[in-house]
């Protein structure tokens, strides 16, 4: 391990669950809302609504944000880091936040992005470091306190190498009462052996830590053109904020005895793996239940090697934080052979549907529907129909018969590659787009499956929209609850699955992600690519829809549109999001414009642009040190050589800024 002060330095309940370790505690006390200057957790509030009552920064102000200081992270990534997707925390006037492939820790004095102190864990380094699947920042740390005095603050922190760390929040310091000596190696509690040092799993997302519970969702390595069939399970851990003990698992994948483990067929349970929860995870803080937004199982294409349901993957899990119990679930995509992983943090929403007050959880998915349950008993909020769905021709495969479709709200982007969803600038346009488009299948909806890259009939695969990147990611969304409007950012980015065989694996077929046609350099799918919606979950009806971002120049400035009037497209790339007691602020994603948009809440309408240095890799967030908010992201520009660079928006006042190092 090194530290610098200033320089870069439950019971068996048959689904699928060990509970070890934890005794009945009393009942978990009522939500207590964070200051309102603080963002102490990823989603600023375990419920992930990624909305501050902030309201400083107006309509009438908006445009005139400026950087007020930048914190760049040259010293902590070599090669340097051209993407963070790590959203930060702000306790009490400092930010906690991890930059550079090693996954550094960092604590920032919140006015001016003075680094206070530094760590990252040097005993990594090696043969475990080169076998981790999400070598990279990550996307941040979780804050604990031992009570309101704030006694003991520490830090949580999930390295590349799949060790939980619990650091001193104060002087960035190893916890030595915690685990062996500050550190817990996660892959040991597994409770199955693997290789500690080459087992693939490890974890993109903070862990999320509630009384003293640090719970961790894995992440395993992206499961395309998987080496074999067999591969780690992304189990649930739970461990003790205090002593670094396991307090729980819950198998995501039933072990034989469970319930759920028959969904695996011809006993594939035993070696099949994936089923992590790489998304941020959510919690009820009222209840203490904790909501598992978990993936597909191996390998994201092809499902001929675990027939059958797999529950749990793919589905939304509640638990009970405490044990580790099962409370309920709901399988959002049954045999998931399109990669479509719960990627967005599950959103709590408290609304009111036909005068009936509900306490609601919303997952986002990437085929662009938000399915919305009461988070207490699991029941759709509205109703979930079993639809049939198409057919698998690949040999060895057998799709599920029908999957899980919501009445409301509507899909927020684009699904199926037919003709009314292709490129229509011009008539010779479309036209050019359906001959690109005849070597392969057309999709008919979100869960039209892959097809062999040579299938028998010709083709060369299946188009599919949203492809395996959006609808929703990681990114999510946003809830306001004054209002009930959930504010969506999705990306349509089809996708082309084909499976061909790989002499170098086990599997049957594995997928290739064939590049998607253009027409003349634009893109095949009709405009706008990109999109922020708002969905009054009132009513479960959308209230608006706009592009995310302006033209990007590339579109603009083609040739074949010379003379046409384009409007807005969007970029072609994911949004992020972040709503206030009085804005929306969006961005354009990693490969978007260079530009923090600043929209009205009720009508979407724009009302600034603020001019960045770099595109936006993470979700804002914000944050009030005295009376001045500040907005706080990353951007980079590999055409500038800027690296990795948080960055804090405020308006005019004094600041100065930090350099990681200094």
């Amino acid at each position: 391990m090194t530290h610098s002060p200033a320089r870069a330095a439950g019971a068996l309940l048959g689904a699928g669950l060990t509970t070890l370790l934890l005794a009945r505690q009393a009942p978990v006390p009522s939500a207590v809302a964070p200051p309102a200057g603080d963002w102490p957790s990823y989603g600023r509030d375990l419920g992930n609504t990624r909305y501050s009552p902030l309201e400083q920064i107006t309509r009438d102000n908006a445009a005139s944000l400026r950087i007020a200081w930048r914190w760049r992270s040259d010293n902590f990534s070599q090669p340097a880091e051209y993407r963070n997707e790590s959203t930060p925390l702000m306790v009490n006037g400092t930010l906690y936040f991890t930059a550079g492939t090693p996954r550094w820790v960092i604590a920032a004095d919140a006015a001016t992005g003075a680094t206070t102190w530094t760590w990252r864990l040097t005993t990594e380094d090696g043969e475990r470091a080169r076998h981790a699947p999400r070598r990279d920042a990550g996307r941040g740390v979780a804050y604990w306190t031992s009570g309101p005095d704030r006694a003991d603050e520490r830090i949580f922190t999930v390295t590349p190498g799949f060790n939980l760390a619990a650091l001193d929040a104060k002087t960035g310091l190893p916890v030595r009462t915690f685990g062996q000596s500050g550190v817990v190696d996660l892959k040991a509690n597994l409770g199955l052996p693997v290789d500690l040092d080459t087992a693939a799993i490890g974890s993109s997302s903070p862990p999320l830590v509630f009384d003293n519970v640090v719970v961790i969702g894995p992440a395993l390595e992206v499961g395309t053109a998987p080496k074999s069939m067999k591969n780690v399970p992304g189990r649930i851990l739970a461990i003790d904020a205090r002593s670094g003990k396991l307090l729980w698992r819950f198998n995501t994948i039933p072990v034989k005895g469970e319930a759920g483990y028959d969904t695996w067929q011809d006993g594939s349970a035993e070696y099949t793996g994936n089923t992590g929860a790489w998304a941020p995870l959510t919690l009820d803080p009222a209840r203490g239940y904790l909501y598992l937004p978990v993936e597909d199982a191996t390998g994201d294409y092809y499902g001929g090697h675990r027939k059958g349901d797999n529950l749990f993957s793919s589905s939304l899990v509640c638990l009970n934080i405490r044990t580790g119990e099962k409370v309920w679930y709901e399988q959002i995509v049954h045999h998931d052979i399109w990669d479509r992983d719960n990627a967005a943090a599950p959103i709590l929403a408290d609304i009111t549907v036909g005068g009936r007050r509900i306490d609601a959880v919303v997952q986002l998915t990437k085929q662009a529907y938000a399915y919305v349950f009461d988070r207490v008993t699991g029941k759709p909020v509205w109703p979930i129909v079993e639809t049939p769905v198409p057919q698998s021709d690949v040999p060895g495969e057998k799709t599920a018969a029908t999957q899980p479709l919501p009445s409301k709200p509507a899909a927020f982007d684009r699904q199926g590659a037919t003709p009314d969803n292709l490129i229509d600038f011009t008539p010779e346009l479309h036209d050019e787009a359906m001959k690109a488009l005849a070597a392969y299948r057309p999709g008919q909806g979100p869960f039209a499956p892959p097809s062999l890259a040579n299938a028998p009939d010709g083709t060369r695969g299946t188009l599919l929209f949203p492809g395996n990147l959006g609808g929703a990611n990681w990114e999510g969304g946003a809830f306001d609850p004054e209002t009930g409007m959930l504010y969506v950012g999705s990306w349509t980015s089809p996708t082309i699955l084909a499976l061909t065989k790989d002499p170098r694996s086990d599997m049957d077929w594995v997928g290739s992600l064939p590049r998607v046609p253009t027409v003349r350099g634009l893109p095949i799918v009709k405009p706008p690519y990109s999109r922020i919606t708002a969905i009054d979950l009132n009513t479960g009806e959308h209230a608006w829809m706009v592009p995310s971002g302006d033209t990007p120049e590339a579109i603009r400035n083609n040739p074949a549109l010379a003379g046409l009037t384009i409007p807005p497209t969007g970029a072609q790339s994911r949004p992020e999001i972040l709503a206030t007691k009085t804005l929306l602020f969006t961005a354009e994603g990693a490969s978007g414009a260079a530009t923090l948009h600043v929209l009205d809440k009720k009508t979407g309408a724009k009302i600034a642009d603020v001019p960045l240095p770099g595109a936006v890799g993470s979700v804002p967030m914000t944050y009030a040190i005295g009376t001045r908010q500040f907005i706080a992201f990353w951007v980079s520009d590999r055409a500038s050589d800027l690296p990795g660079t948080l960055v804090a928006l405020a308006l005019p006042g004094p600041g100065r800024g930090g350099r990681g190092g200094e």
